[in-house]
């Protein structure tokens, strides 16, 4: 997966006698906004779900003087930005922006974003927002590794007792496969840990206990780990088998798996000598919306990903059926209400309806483009497919994604309804910077929201 990189930007100075023309104000309702901060460079950037042409930007560094700017368009991340140079940590930046919607043109509200910590003006303006924990009060984890905690933001549709969570991956220090315990220890699994006392059980079969409530922990120190999975449910811990050499997590290709009736979804990451690397994932299916947020150990580092704060799981499985196109409508009731599926275990797979959508578009399987194996391994063909450019020559723009049939609309609404449009809608989303993908070389905290 690619690292992330800002470009610099050229932007000229507005005449300040234009601005009584921009009088009205607007709502979030047809665009979202940020700041992205890399060392002391921040980009101040505006994302439009409708038509607009030009965008300004109007900011004050730390009260000063407002500087006023026409913003540069981004086509690789479809936004419109501008550059600030010397923002330290600690810096304060308020702004605003003005941007045409046909005729007139209209000013947002102000927003505020202070370096090294979360934007004041959190995203849905939750109170269990993901975004209300200050950076500077996230526990110092011991070299190596980065102190977690797992948010309830399901608005009191679960308590915190019933928002389960576990860890499992790799030790790297004995090449184990293990589960992180509320100390922050790996420990090892194994075939005996599915009997060991406190294992679960279900319909007659014990399965191993590895799990966790937000209410029994506030922050867990997690060392380097490889390969390692975050499993996330509510109302009832997963139901996984666990081996010496290995686990069988969930499998919503089998009717008869224990988790095919339950609500889950996970993060997945390592953690090694160069940092922390690690992603949410739409590639199989969506469970529940999540958050994930790393805050770098310098400060300089602060950014999540994942569905936007303000979408409801109600909100997205209503709007998945009224945005996607007919072949893609199944996909959130073959195994509703406990998830929408991937193309690729829906109508999309061998023998099913839409088993030859992609069929005449080019010269692989319908099931190879979507799981991206088989006779089609190369990362950038595969999504220039999915994101149907394959036959364009400009496979970079983002602004000319899923624009024609055939494509992958079912990523296309994870990119749609996602922080900053950052989504794993297939397995090489993250060609071209797309996917929901964070890592930072010190880290200091993780945070996953699980919302509802």
């Amino acid at each position: 997966m690619p690292k992330k990189w800002l470009m610099s930007m050229l932007a000229f100075v507005l005449l300040l006698s234009c601005l009584p023309f921009f009088g009205s104000k607007a709502a979030a309702a047809d665009y979202t906004q940020g700041v992205d901060l890399s060392g002391t460079t921040a980009t101040i950037w505006f994302k439009s779900t409708v038509s607009t042409s030009w965008v300004d930007v109007h900011y004050k560094v730390n009260s000063g003087t407002q500087l006023n700017y026409r913003t540069t368009y981004n086509s690789s991340k479809a936004r419109y930005e501008q550059v600030v140079t010397g923002v330290a940590s600690g810096t304060v930046l308020t702004y605003f922006f003005t941007y045409n919607n046909g005729t007139p043109a209209y000013d947002t509200g102000w927003f505020t974003y202070t370096a090294g910590t979360a934007p004041t003006t959190p995203p849905g303006g939750s109170s269990a927002s993901i975004y209300s924990i200050a950076a500077s009060s996230i526990p110092t984890p011991p070299g190596g590794s980065v102190s977690v905690k797992v948010m309830n933001g399901t608005g009191g549709a679960y308590p915190d007792n019933q928002i389960y969570w576990g860890v499992i991956g790799i030790n790297p220090a004995n090449g184990k496969w293990s589960y992180l315990d509320l100390s922050g220890n790996l420990l090892p699994i194994s075939n005996a840990l599915n009997d060991a006392s406190g294992h679960l059980t279900k319909n007659g079969v014990n399965y191993a206990n590895i799990y966790h409530t937000v209410s029994q922990a506030s922050w867990v120190t997690m060392p380097k780990i490889t390969s390692g999975r975050m499993f996330l449910s509510v109302g009832t811990p997963l139901y996984i088998k666990t081996y010496d050499d290995g686990f069988a997590g969930p499998d919503i290709d089998n009717p008869t798996d224990p988790n095919r009736n339950l609500y889950f979804d996970f993060v997945e990451f390592t953690v090694d000598a160069t940092g922390y690397h690690g992603n949410t994932t739409r590639v199989d299916a969506f469970g529940f919306p999540i958050q994930h947020r790393l805050v770098g150990l310098s400060g300089g580092y602060d950014k999540t990903v994942g569905e936007l704060e303000s979408e409801t799981r109600a909100g997205i499985f209503s709007k998945y059926q009224n945005e996607v196109p007919s072949a893609f409508k199944s996909l959130a009731t073959d195994q509703a209400p406990y998830r929408i599926i991937a193309p690729v275990h829906g109508s999309f797979k061998a023998g099913g309806a839409n088993s030859n959508y992609f069929a005449g578009y080019s010269s692989y399987s319908t099931q190879d483009i979507l799981r991206n194996d088989g006779s089609l391994i190369d990362a950038a063909t595969s999504a220039a497919i999915n994101r149907h450019v394959y036959t364009s020559g400009n496979w970079n723009n983002v602004a000319d994604y899923y624009k024609a049939a055939p494509a992958n609309y079912y990523a296309k609404f994870w990119h749609d309804h996602s922080i900053s449009g950052l989504a794993y809608g297939f397995p090489y989303d993250d060609v071209n910077g797309q996917a929901a993908y964070l890592e930072v070389g010190d880290p200091k905290g993780l945070i996953i929201r699980v919302a509802w």
